[in-house]
């Protein structure tokens, strides 16, 4: 551990490792407040709180120590070190830091975790934090406002669909203007004449029909996803690019602001 030559809660005592009284307590009171589900940075904390001093030289706690404290097993009594921690409790600690860990990956491999850095308030603007806490949906995102404490809970699924609507609607080309055919422009004048002299409505009639279809011809295709009417997935490459940020309101309503 940094700033320490030797392990906390041991000392050399006539050229052996022997066991300091004082931390041996604080290794088995961080050891009980994490296997209770206190996190390192509360652990820490309360260390701090209370003046427990980590060494002489660097006195403060941080989750990082207490990480490294907690997944060092010479405190079970291995490489000549006396035991300050029960196996078992080494043991549970281990199983419930791989736990999180596993959750954490499978956590950041969502693509909605990768938008987390854009997303904003809707109310005051503050930057929209992850929010730990039992019982929640993987597929789901709990956020609260830095700023104003807004709360958002939002799925996966509704902000990326949300994104990329809008990530396609802003990349779409502009429309063309509408350029009739010489056939279309022929029918129009010969309908204008038509209707001035209807002698005879059914040929007006065929006329108009004619010319509605020469009208469609000069019109576009729609493509397959105006068809589908299913927005693409979000391109994270030109993403960043084009991006500046993402509000959520409390309503859950998602826009989109660009660059």
């Amino acid at each position: 551990m940094s700033n320490r030559k030797i392990l906390y809660g041991y000392q050399i005592q006539y050229g052996e490792l022997a066991v300091i009284p004082q931390e041996a307590e604080v290794v088995q009171r961080i050891a009980t407040l994490y296997l209770n589900g206190l996190s390192y940075q509360k652990i820490s904390d309360i260390l701090n709180h209370d003046a427990v001093p980590f060494s002489a030289e660097a006195p403060l706690w941080n989750k990082h120590k207490v990480k490294r404290l907690l997944e060092n097993p010479r405190y079970t009594g291995v490489d000549g070190y006396p035991a300050i921690m029960a196996q078992d409790d080494f043991d549970t600690i281990q199983r419930i830091i791989q736990e999180k860990t596993s959750n954490y990956t499978k956590a950041e491999n969502r693509p909605a975790q990768r938008l987390k850095a854009y997303l904003r308030c809707g109310s005051c603007g503050g930057r929209l934090l992850g929010m730990g806490g039992k019982g929640q949906r993987r597929d789901t995102l709990y956020l609260r406002c830095e700023h104003c404490k807004m709360l958002v809970t939002l799925p996966d699924a509704d902000l990326m669909s949300e994104v990329s609507r809008q990530m396609a609607e802003h990349d779409a080309p502009t429309e063309e203007a509408y350029i009739p055919s010489a056939d279309t422009v022929r029918l129009t004048n010969a309908i204008n004449r038509g209707l001035e002299h209807p002698d005879k409505p059914e040929d007006v009639v065929s006329l108009i029909l004619q010319g509605v279809s020469a009208r469609y011809d000069c019109c576009p295709a729609p493509t397959e996803s105006e068809i589908s009417n299913r927005p693409a997935e979000v391109d994270f490459k030109s993403f960043g690019q084009a991006v500046s940020h993402i509000t959520i309101t409390g309503e859950n309503i998602v826009t989109v602001y660009f660059k």
